[in-house]
């Protein structure tokens, strides 16, 4: 796990002399082990690393090929390097080190941009072909680890942080109001758009080249479809699963630095503790948060770390500590906090590195096997509002039981994208829209919808839940990777994620819905049509059916049993009553009304009707506030802002 940056001049500009050593500059927290520069008259590549593999100078990169006709810098861990590195050798590759990087650059010698075939692991990063004056830059196939650039004249960056391409002095940029539209209905830009203006994300499963004057992205893998009509049986995918599961855990185990585990209590934490305490024995090292109220699950945690015999430690936070580190975060993600548990996931990085330096993780289970319990009431809510449809207004509502609130006030939707979009959206689509000013709004091509639209496309023909799977795999994994990666490597911590490995993922996604999502009555879709969705979702349904079978006789009864919690900050306690007149001063501030994004009588309402706007007013109040502070560290007075100039202690003392 390392930072990387780079410039490449596409048509022969000279690249500016300092500009790759004021990138790096910015990303020591993701390598503060080593750093080295390499350049020629086309190229100029540099590197932070955070040592894990081959702990010598030998990994110093950026690194070559034999030759010197390659060279890499590199991000991320590629678990099969070893397999690669014999079957390189035996065509006669020299090697100097024991690194994963250095297997990367001489496949590239061996297959070119097709070697992305064959690496399984998490990576981003960038190859230099002196010869061809070729640049490849790539990352994984499901988007664990970032790589941003940007074009700027004849000149193309890129970095493993948007930061790092601000640091350049050669790329100005402005707010892309269409990603911070898409951030208020999802919480994140919706990739390749970044919050800023110019500067992309290279999307999962893609690379890009820049050769011969040509700059152009390609896809080489795409999420799979479940193959209709097959089934093999639910004996076949529950062994199918566990035996993945422990391989993916295994496979992470590889390091030559001290490892441990996230264990928050729930189920997916708790099976990768399992695995883990199966393969090392007792002893691994645990970590959990909790804030002192009924959302804490640390008496989970506790119960699995004695059941696995794990040195665990158990962490608080506070709210004052809490809103402290908002700023400096902000400052480290580039972007305003996705989700209110960044700040937790942070705390827990920071601690856990006096000790270790690569930690697993449960992400990425939901998304994979149906976690989410909403799953449980979408379909159900489209199905009764389409028998609610041709009824009048007043009985629609009234036998709606609350649905028309969980869906920004709508009870008719045009098709499955419609309603889904209504239900994922946290700011409704008109809702965002309405707070944005008149040329704030000419400005917003979609906020991200046609990106959905183009997932539903592709699916056309699945089942709706289906859908929302591949949706979630595409776009909401996405963020939570980039929440887990930005909150770890600030502490300089490398995070692993076996639930998104590719292998398990593309099993996952071919397996009949019907072994991730169960019903346990064949009554329930009537009953759901005249009830309440939720209350028939806690009696009958099981999310990740075929995970909770999987391990079952592995783990804890109440861990196997529990429903969904989910990692949640006490936020609505935590901001209050008295905490609304201080962040209608920030938003309604001189500053905020001069930059001309927000409406201000638009937000003046929205912000006096408080819960009465629906959805959870205080997530959406706290995503408000993240925004505002991301726009005063980046854009001040409606400038461009180095990140080295911002004054997070400043913002600090406004949010608490």
């Amino acid at each position: 796990m390392c930072g990387i940056a780079g410039i490449v001049s596409v048509d022969g500009s000279p690249i500016p002399d300092g500009a790759v050593e004021r990138m790096i500059a910015t990303l020591q927290h993701r390598g503060p082990d080593d750093s080295g520069a390499w350049r020629d008259n086309h190229c100029s590549l540099a590197h932070q690393r955070l040592s894990i593999i081959d702990l010598s100078r030998n990994g110093r990169q950026p690194l070559s090929n034999e030759s010197g006709s390659a060279w890499i810098t590199y991000n991320g861990e590629v678990y099969n390097h070893q397999e690669l590195r014999r079957a390189l050798v035996r065509r006669g590759h020299t090697f100097r080190s024991q690194t994963d990087t250095e297997a990367v650059v001489h496949l590239y010698d061996e297959e070119g941009p097709q070697l992305l075939q064959k690496l399984d692991g998490m990576f981003a990063f960038a190859i230099w072909d002196a010869e061809r004056r070729r640049l490849l830059l790539a990352r994984d196939r499901l988007g664990i680890k970032p790589l941003y650039y940007a074009r700027a004249g004849g000149l193309l960056l890129f970095a493993s942080e948007v930061k790092a391409i601000l640091a350049s002095g050669i790329v100005r940029t402005s707010p892309n109001l269409d990603a911070i539209a898409a951030y208020l209905g999802y919480r994140h830009p919706v990739s390749p758009d970044t919050m800023f203006q110019g500067i992309q994300s290279l999307p999962a499963g893609h690379y890009l080249l820049a050769e011969d004057g040509d700059v152009s992205t390609r896809r080489y893998w795409e999420l799979p479809l479940p193959e209709p009509g097959e089934d093999r049986g639910e004996q076949y995918y529950v062994e199918q699963t566990r035996a993945l599961l422990e391989r993916a855990v295994e496979k992470r185990l590889l390091s030559d630095v001290p490892l441990g585990a996230y264990l928050s209590g729930g189920l997916d934490s708790s099976i990768v503790v399992a695995l883990m305490a199966k393969k090392l024995g007792p002893g691994v090292k645990t970590y959990s948060i909790g804030f002192g109220d009924k959302s804490d699950e640390t008496s989970y945690a506790r119960l699995v770390a004695e059941r696995y015999s794990t040195d665990h430690t158990e962490l608080r936070l506070d709210n004052s500590r809490y809103f402290q580190l908002l700023p400096e975060l902000i400052l480290m993600r580039d972007a305003p906090l996705a989700v209110p548990n960044e700040v937790p996931l942070y705390e827990m990085s920071r601690v856990l590195r006096q000790e270790i330096t690569v930690v697993l993780s449960g992400e990425g289970a939901d998304e994979l096997f149906a976690g989410y319990s909403d799953y449980c009431r979408i379909p159900f809510d489209l199905h009764k509002a389409r028998a609610l449809r041709h009824l009048p207004a007043p009985l629609r509502r009234l036998l709606s039981n609350g649905m028309a609130q969980r869906y920004g006030g709508r009870l008719v939707f045009d098709g499955e994208l419609d309603h889904f979009l209504a239900g994922y959206n946290w700011f409704g689509p008109q809702e965002r829209l309405d707070l944005l000013t008149p040329d704030a709004r000419r400005a917003v091509r979609s906020g991200g919808d046609e990106t959905f639209a183009a997932i539903f496309q592709q699916t056309e023909g699945l089942s709706y839940y289906d859908r929302v799977l591949h949706a979630l795999e595409q776009t909401h994994l996405l963020n939570l990777l980039a929440r887990v990666d930005s909150m770890t490597m600030a502490s300089s911590v490398e995070a692993r994620v076996p639930f998104v490995d590719h292998t398990l993922v593309e099993a996952v996604m071919r397996m009949p819905l019907r072994y991730k999502l169960r019903w346990r009555s064949p009554l329930h879709q009537a009953f759901a049509l005249l009830s309440h969705a939720g209350e028939l979702r806690e009696r009958y349904d099981t999310t990740k059916y075929i995970l909770r079978r999987a391990f079952a006789g592995t783990l804890p009864p109440e861990i196997v049993k529990r429903r969904k919690v989910g990692f949640k900050v006490p936020m609505r306690r935590w901001l209050g009553d008295g905490f609304l007149p201080h962040a209608r001063n920030l938003l309604l501030s001189e500053e905020a009304r001069a930059r001309g994004v927000f409406d201000p009588a638009a937000l003046e309402r929205w912000l006096a009707r408080g819960p009465a706007n629906g959805g959870e007013f205080d997530v959406k109040l706290w995503m408000l506030l993240n925004l505002e502070l991301w726009f005063r560290l980046y854009f001040p007075d409606g400038q461009t802002l180095s990140v080295t100039e911002a004054e997070p202690a400043t913002l600090a003392a406004t949010a608490s």
